[in-house]
């Protein structure tokens, strides 16, 4: 799936594609792309010209003039290509832009999981999609904002992360390498981590996403490891070869439903510590609390109660 660094490099390439160009043309095919809407509300950006656009963790917001938006998520398998208009569409295309410059720009979707979402820009701003959003990690992580948020959950390092409300944007890859470079148990409990863990993630996940946008950085849509790309990552999708930094060989396993892979030898299984606490010493009772009342049997047959003390 398309994570932050592919979306932000789909963020610049349509910023270069569309701006300062008027969308002579928009065309939305039905589809669950864009459940909820009509074909007509998207064809409502003929006439318009690009103003921004912005990048939320995995969304994408394009502001047009007149106050005019459109939130883009690629989902599992989108993309957005340019071609010459007069040039036949590639397969899977889901909605285009045709623009006065005599270009297209077309959203390819093979597994139809991505979304296209019309509307007027304050109302996109407040759509639930952009609010439930955790900071984004390319701007900068608060060493003690995901302190915080790590010390209250008793999920696994990798669910954690993986929660797009802890911060937006990271997915199965970025997750992944990040604890792979911070020598972090993705099995790990999240409140289990301590002040100086945490800031060693922080700067694990500030390097994964700049390597990334560094290898794969282009003018040319990116082609997705799952596509036949090349594999550019330190563990991800690297299961029995052999880890870059020790040699040991990574391995695989599921967490949540989606494969992680991690180096046993440099991200060892954590253990907690156990507790000395209560070692060695008889069971205390609760202070002012009375046992239950017991009967003896004295000398002269008859019963009476006593206490414990």
């Amino acid at each position: 799936m398309p994570e932050l660094p592919e979306v932000e490099i789909a963020s610049r390439q349509l910023r270069s594609w569309l701006e300062g160009r008027r969308i002579v043309s928009a065309r939305a095919e039905k589809s669950r792309v864009i459940r909820g809407q009509t074909q007509a509300r998207f064809g409502g950006l003929v006439g318009r010209r690009l103003a921004d656009i912005e990048r939320f963790g995995k969304w994408m917001l394009l502001s047009f003039d007149g106050g005019e938006g459109l939130i883009s998520h690629l989902g599992m398998t989108g993309k957005w290509v340019r071609r010459r208009a007069a040039d036949p569409k590639p397969s899977h295309v889901r909605a285009s832009l045709t623009l006065d410059d005599g270009h297209a720009v077309d959203y390819r979707d093979m597994r139809l999981f991505g979304r296209l979402i019309r509307g007027k820009l304050p109302e996109l701003r407040a759509s639930e999609a952009l609010r439930s959003l955790g900071p984004d990690p390319l701007e900068g992580i608060d060493v003690n904002r995901l302190q915080g948020v790590l010390s209250r959950t008793r999920r696994s390092m990798k669910e954690a992360l993986m929660d797009q409300r802890t911060l937006a944007g990271l997915g199965n890859i970025q997750v992944s390498e990040s604890l792979h470079r911070a020598g972090i148990d993705p099995q790990r409990p999240a409140h289990s981590m301590s002040r100086e863990e945490t800031e060693r993630l922080v700067e694990a996940i500030g390097a994964s996403l700049r390597a990334t946008l560094s290898d794969e950085d282009s003018p040319e849509p990116i082609t997705y490891v799952e596509e036949g790309g090349e594999n550019v990552f330190l563990v991800y999708d690297r299961a029995g070869q052999p880890c870059s930094t020790c040699g040991t060989a990574i391995e695989r396993i599921v967490q949540g439903g989606r494969s992680t892979y991690y180096c046993p030898s440099c991200q060892p299984r954590w253990r907690a510590r156990p507790s000395r606490r209560g070692r060695g010493r008889a069971p205390a009772h609760k202070a002012g609390r009375r046992l239950p009342a017991r009967r003896v049997r004295t000398s002269g047959g008859r019963r009476r109660a006593s206490h414990a003390r």
